[in-house]
């Protein structure tokens, strides 16, 4: 599409009011929304029809290449320029993630580890990925492997196809491979890497092939990323880059960065998250922060690994092509986290995830009773029941009148506490894994979760006092005092 800017033969007018008839009412956002749910066919029918409804006059000016005088859309503008800006001005490091060469396990676990985020050198120094995971290397060799796609379509590409399309695509939010099954399809890969040492101790290691989704292999252009998310199960993570540079964004456990809207179902408490891609939220939400909400930041560079902790909110920026390879894992610092996720309803989940955002009036009760605040520090809290479905942080006026963005970080920080018997508060008790419907998003399952207490508990004689809390405490509390029930459900604990 050529855009010019001359002489015009017709007067300057709004063309938005004479293409769109009494769709002219509806903001871009919303005909964009509509037309994301047409079939191709259907939007061809569509453009067929807006070009009836133009002026006689129009028709023969519209093969020529197109003017846009007279048009004006802040929003499509914005849509373009994400197609086509460059990211030279987007690696910076101001050094609030910390850098560390040769860490030893003792020190990650003491300073790091389930705290806060860290960069760490030296760490996939050996890896034969480290110099053979190029694109140039890598298509020969896997040119002809299907990798699984980001996308919401399920869509799987060869490897040399997805390679032509990212060095000829111009999309808002380029696609990228990010494939759990790569060991399956290309289990030469999985020979080019290993975990690193102080990441080796990881629970869901005894289900073997029954593990849910834990390792990806992640490659994509310039542009593309992952918007802000928290790791599932609250698992934590580590991602290893072989080659280009990331820009990393994060924020403690609870505090929903701005733009990222939480929709709160009143009949359970489910959460659900509408986030904007990477590459928008940078150019958009990420100007109106003040420096003290802006989010944890770095630019991961080649052979760096980062360390996120679980529950961490994290949005990534790829801004140049990247190869990493990334795992979630379970410990003995998370674990009980994971256990806590996993038990029945979906009020103390929203919390792990969305802090107090994720509550109504009927769950901020709990807090006041159980809490040492003051009720005034709940009024931000005070919605009515409709208010309560969609959810988000929005710029406020300071002191001088003009707008500027609450980032997140101080507007919690009294009231909520990524403590595992602060976040148990919230679960509802009257569930129990054996009788209450399961969570869909926890991929284990009934039987799943017995047969991965059962390989620990056996296995792993040292931490069963750890394992009998997170049974007893989170996933049969209230029928506890019936031992015959509980000891059916988990024989392996009388038969060790």
């Amino acid at each position: 599409m050529e855009i010019l800017h001359q002489s015009h033969t017709f007067p300057i007018r709004d063309r938005r009011a004479d293409s769109l008839g009494d769709f002219k009412y509806i903001p871009d956002e919303i005909i964009c929304t509509i037309l994301d749910c047409l079939t191709p066919l259907d939007l061809a029918r569509l453009a067929c029809v807006s070009r009836e409804n133009l002026p006689n006059e129009y028709i023969e000016f519209c093969r020529k290449p197109l003017q846009f005088d007279g048009f004006s859309s802040p929003f499509l503008y914005r849509r373009l320029y994400r197609c086509h800006t460059t990211l030279d001005g987007f690696s910076f490091d101001d050094g609030n993630v910390e850098r560390k060469n040769g860490i030893s396990a003792e020190q990650f676990h003491l300073e790091y580890d389930g705290i806060k985020p860290v960069l760490l050198n030296g760490l996939a120094d050996t890896w034969p990925a480290r110099k053979s995971w190029t694109i140039d290397q890598l298509v020969p060799k896997y040119g002809d492997t299907i990798f699984k796609i980001s996308s919401p379509l399920k869509v799987s590409m060869t490897f040399k196809d997805y390679v032509s399309y990212m060095k000829q695509q111009h999309d808002e939010d380029p696609l990228y491979i990010f494939d759990d099954k790569f060991g399956e399809s290309a289990p030469g890969l999985l020979k080019d890497y290993t975990v690193p040492q102080i990441f080796q101790e990881d629970f869901f290691g005894v289900l073997d092939k029954n593990r849910p989704s834990f390792r990806w292999l992640v490659i994509g252009p310039a542009r593309s990323g992952a918007s802000w998310h928290v790791d599932p199960g609250l698992t934590s993570a580590w991602n290893t880059l072989l080659c280009g540079r990331k820009r990393w964004a994060l924020y403690p456990p609870g505090t929903v960065p701005l733009g990222v809207t939480v929709h709160v179902d009143d009949d359970d408490g489910d959460i659900s998250v509408d986030s904007p891609t990477s590459l928008q939220w940078w150019l958009d939400f990420y100007p109106l922060l003040a420096d003290e909400n802006k989010p944890i930041e770095c630019t991961q560079l080649p052979g760096e690994t980062i360390f996120v902790p679980s529950g961490w909110w994290h949005c990534v920026l790829n801004l140049e092509t990247t190869i990493a390879v990334t795992q979630n894992f379970v410990n003995s610092r998370n674990f009980e986290f994971v256990c806590l996720d996993m038990a029945p309803g979906y009020c103390h989940r929203g919390v792990c995830r969305a802090g107090l955002l994720a509550l109504d009036e009927d769950s901020l009760e709990i807090i006041e009773k159980n809490m040492p605040c003051e009720k005034e520090n709940f009024r931000c809290f005070d919605l009515t029941k409709k208010e309560t479905k969609a959810r988000i942080l929005r710029p406020q006026q300071n002191e001088n009148g003009k707008e500027n963005a609450n980032g997140s970080y101080n507007v919690w920080e009294h009231d909520f506490s990524f403590d595992i018997n602060y976040l148990a508060m919230f679960r509802n008790r009257e569930l129990d894994h054996f009788t209450s419907p399961w969570c869909p998003d926890n991929s284990l399952g009934q039987r799943g979760l017995r047969g991965w207490l059962s390989r620990l508990w056996v296995g792993n004689p040292g931490k069963r006092e750890m394992i009998w809390k997170v049974m007893s405490h989170f996933l049969h509390e209230y029928l506890l005092p019936t031992k015959s029930v509980f000891l059916l459900h988990f024989p392996f604990i009388w038969m060790s």
